[in-house]
């Protein structure tokens, strides 16, 4: 049987990063493991990170696994097991997921014969877990009720120390595993005790709001200089272009592509050392296009 890993997280809670730890660490005791991703915009992003790092990966885009796509959810994990031969599958759906709907899909016949349901976790963003708390707990909520571990990312950000969330986390799921530890300090041993099965999941059903999110994606046809990146970013914080919760890309800087993430006041920066086209996923409430449109033509 092929486990199937459930990695979740609200939207830019470091899933993708986490992911790719994964299955480095998979690689490395000899398994054969593929991602796939659910992504609830236009692009496959997060499956050409994970490309670039040496894993087979397959995306889902355009929708989530809970609605417009649960339909293709299963063919896609039969095209994975005939196509590689995995003996892990490491799953991230979108970050506006809910449990029991994605449970369903693995009770069905042709799935379950094939697969187990492995490890159950969710990425709890450290820097903006108060912020999603006030303004998506349904999903947030969700998430954290339902996963037998949980895992603080973003500790390095963080500017006050753990406990507080820890303590927060642990009234929301008493029985889960719950680990603070910074990417880089993960190990063998970390793997040891985290991937070791635990039990005690839950099923809350909160109510349906995938309709309050907003997607478009962008192809913008400009070189980004310092500044002018410095510029989109206080933009987008701002509210300029609308109540955004996430904004991720791939853009065209003098010194190469870079890789840009933006969830809430969290903007992180980094070299693209994969190949990707121009691409800027917008995800919120309000999405302004037009003040958009007039940045990349004017701004």
């Amino acid at each position: 049987m092929i486990n199937l890993d459930l990695i979740t997280g609200f939207l830019g809670a470091g899933k993708t990063t986490f992911c790719s730890i994964l299955l480095k660490h998979y690689m490395e005791k000899g398994a054969r493991p593929v991602y796939i991703v659910n992504e609830f915009g236009q692009t496959g992003l997060d499956a050409e990170i994970i490309k670039a790092d040496g894993f087979n990966a397959v995306e889902m885009f355009g929708g989530c696994i809970c609605c417009t796509l649960k339909g293709e959810v299963s063919v896609a994990i039969l095209k994975v097991i005939e196509a590689f031969s995995p003996t892990h599958i490491v799953f991230e759906p979108s970050g506006i997921f809910i449990f029991d709907e994605f449970f369903n899909i693995l009770k069905q016949e042709q799935i379950r014969d094939k697969c187990v349901l492995g490890n159950v976790i969710t990425i709890i963003d450290g820097v903006n877990f108060n912020y999603s708390k006030a303004k998506f707990g349904s999903f947030l909520y969700n998430q954290i009720k339902n996963a037998p571990t949980l895992i603080i990312s973003k500790l390095e950000k963080n500017k006050y120390t753990a406990d507080e969330l820890i303590a927060d986390l642990k009234n929301i799921n008493p029985d889960a595993l719950i680990m603070a530890k910074i990417w880089e300090k993960f190990d063998a041993q970390t793997f040891d005790v985290l991937l070791n099965e635990r039990k005690g999941m839950h099923f809350d059903h909160p109510d349906h709001i995938h309709g309050h999110f907003q997607s478009i994606t962008i192809k913008p046809d400009m070189v980004f200089v310092q500044e002018k990146l410095d510029m989109f970013a206080d933009l987008c914080i701002a509210g300029v272009f609308g109540d955004l919760y996430r904004v991720k890309g791939v853009l065209k800087t003098e010194s190469g592509s870079i890789l840009l993430n933006i969830a809430n006041e969290d903007v992180n920066i980094e070299h693209f050392k994969g190949y990707s086209e121009e691409t800027l996923t917008f995800i919120g409430n309000n999405v302004n296009s037009d003040e958009i449109e007039q940045f990349f033509q004017h701004g």
